[in-house]
């Protein structure tokens, strides 16, 4: 059985002002990290722009033993919005 859960757009939010410091951090050391750095750039546009989109729906999907042992393995509880997690 598989747990999904929508992602909030507050969480999106976080997401996009995270992308956005890589960016700035991308843009400004890129030549020093990589010589193609633009393509990963190219590549944070467009998911700043995913998450920032009020209109896309984004999941996260997970199964019964990934979802009991998340708390374990990462050092936090999984997150449970009010009715974002329901099974498939």
């Amino acid at each position: 059985m598989k747990h999904t859960l929508k992602l909030p757009q507050s969480q999106q939010d976080i997401i996009v002002q995270a992308l956005k410091v890589y960016q700035t951090s991308l843009e400004t050391l890129g030549d020093e990290i990589s010589d193609n750095i633009e393509y990963q750039i190219f590549d944070i546009y467009s998911l700043i722009g995913i998450f920032k989109d009020t209109n896309v729906e984004l999941r996260v999907e997970l199964d019964k033993e990934t979802l009991e042992n998340f708390a374990t393995l990462q050092g936090v509880d999984f997150p449970e919005y009010c009715d974002s997690m329901y099974d498939k």
